[in-house]
């Protein structure tokens, strides 16, 4: 009777893509601002928000577009390609709102790509070169790179980031000095 109940493991059916399923180590989330590759750190919780709408604020810095309503929750949204080209993002366009971290510490970041995920990408240094052609803004920010998908990628700081940027939300000249 057990040997009915039990069966033969070997007489199981294949399910279909049983055998195809990926194997990696790790996956990050990427994104690309004026043609440099940016990735988030190890283990950081994001996901893509559908365009929302930005209630702005006036007199607020370039950088920080206003804040979303997500879930029930405030959330602040910030100009990450401006960050990288002092030019402000055309919400009129396509654009996505890349959330990072859970509540209540949840940001938003705009960007005019869709993110990518990174499949298991080889860490190459935690050191940036001094003339790595980088945003200024975002230099300091900037922890390791990486190589993965034929493409260099640099680990974004963003909590060191959103840390900077709150303290410098009344003085903004300040960051990009």
């Amino acid at each position: 009777m057990d040997d009915l109940i039990q069966g033969d493991q070997t007489d199981l059916p294949h399910l279909p893509g049983q055998e195809e399923m990926p194997d990696f180590d790790e996956i990050r989330h990427g994104f690309e601002l004026n043609d440099r590759y940016y990735m988030l750190s190890a283990d950081t919780f994001s996901e893509l928000a559908a365009r929302s709408r930005v209630c702005s604020l006036p007199d607020s810095p370039p950088w920080f577009r206003g804040f979303i309503n997500h879930r029930g929750h405030t959330v602040p949204v910030y100009d990450l390609p401006y960050m990288a080209s002092q030019e402000r993002t055309d919400l009129r366009k396509p654009y996505w709102i890349l959330l990072v971290d859970q509540q209540p510490h949840t940001a938003g970041f705009i960007l005019t790509e869709l993110p990518t995920a990174i499949i298991d990408p080889v860490h190459e240094s935690n050191r940036l070169n001094d003339d790595a052609e980088v945003p200024k803004a975002l230099h300091p920010f900037l922890v390791a790179t990486y190589q993965a998908q034929g493409q260099h990628w640099f680990e974004l700081d963003h909590r060191a980031l959103l840390k900077q940027l709150k303290k410098t939300f009344y003085q903004p000249a300040a960051l990009f000095e």
